[in-house]
């Protein structure tokens, strides 16, 4: 699959997450503003990723609520979307998801047993 339609769909799926997330209580009004102001949300996770000081306010909100698997941080270690990340990228958010106990690689491997649809399109 050709990254800018993969990055349309990494921004689907977080679009997706965000949408449930509002259902839940909590509305990331500052991370949709990046997401406009960058471009997109893979622009918005690397910038993210970037910043290894410390974690994003929403990151620790979706913690707060046990719903680290609808972080950007989850989402990019995805096996379907890693193509557009760097390794370091990719390590940042990992390692992210294991200082706050998230089993990152039990929820992939779960992840991985059911792919989305768009996957058997190509």
């Amino acid at each position: 699959m050709e990254i800018p339609e993969l990055a349309k769909r990494f921004q689907q799926h977080v679009l997706t997450d965000v949408d449930y997330l509002k259902t839940r209580g909590y509305n990331p009004t500052q991370f949709l503003a990046m997401i406009a102001q960058r471009g997109g949300a893979v622009a918005v996770a690397k910038y993210l990723f970037a910043d290894r000081r410390h974690t994003s306010y929403g990151f620790e909100r979706l913690w707060e609520m046990g719903e680290l698997a609808r972080s950007v941080e989850f989402a990019a270690n995805l096996p379907w979307f890693t193509p557009l990340f760097t390794a370091d990228e990719l390590d940042e958010a990992r390692a992210r998801l294991i200082l706050h106990d998230f089993p990152v690689e039990e929820r992939l491997a779960r992840a991985a047993e059911h792919p989305p649809a768009w996957m058997s399109e190509h």
